[in-house]
């Protein structure tokens, strides 16, 4: 059991991390988005920013490579797991802040940052660490489970790094203002402009 569980997180953690590093090397523009939201979380001094952010990607790069060689795949989630909370209490800080800082967790999304980013960075916490655990893990596990597991992981995966957009479906979106409408006119309906006297000149 614990060998499945093993192959799933593992596939997991390693698809958001591929993710993420992915969405911020993509294009210049990407990464530029990437250094500029990390500078305006004001967590880190201006001039070690930029190289912050090179460390954190190395960092999320490093992430997948480890857990694909089982002697390092421990050394993997634990190093997923510090950057997982390292992450959360940047978060944290920025909306202690009541600053509003774009999302660039994946490169692309832009929104803005907000609890449910600290909910899902206490998910994938919780499956990192269980990882750890499961990866001392050393039975054989038929081809047909791994590619099970596997396959649950990656989705798993998948569903988090689209964690923005399936919340969205979820949480209901501010109206957008309708048309401004003229002081003299509200409360009005369209077509009845006519008074005793005729017609009404708008003014």
């Amino acid at each position: 059991m614990l060998d499945h569980l093993d192959v799933a997180l593992r596939c997991l953690i390693g698809v958001v991390f591929l993710a993420a590093t992915a969405g911020k090397v993509r294009s210049r523009a990407s990464w530029q988005e990437f250094v500029a939201s990390l500078a305006a979380m004001r967590v880190v001094p201006a001039r070690l920013v930029p190289a912050a952010a090179g460390v954190v990607g190395l960092a999320e790069a490093a992430v997948p490579v480890l857990l694909l060689v089982p002697p390092t795949r421990r050394l993997g989630h634990v190093l997923a797991a510090l950057l997982l909370v390292a992450f959360s209490i940047g978060i944290a800080v920025t909306l202690g802040r009541r600053q509003r800082v774009a999302c660039r967790c994946f490169g692309a999304t832009g929104a803005p940052l907000g609890r449910r980013h600290l909910l899902r960075n206490g998910l994938l916490t919780t499956a990192a660490l269980v990882g750890v655990a499961a990866a001392g893990a050393t039975g054989d596990v038929p081809l047909a489970g791994v590619a099970v597991a596997a396959v649950a992981g990656a989705v798993g995966g998948l569903l988090f790094v689209w964690f923005d957009d399936i919340t969205d479906l979820f949480v209901a979106q501010p109206a957008r203002p309708g048309p401004r409408i003229p002081a003299g006119r509200r409360g009005v309906p369209d077509g009845d402009h006519r008074g005793a006297g005729g017609p009404v000149t708008p003014r």
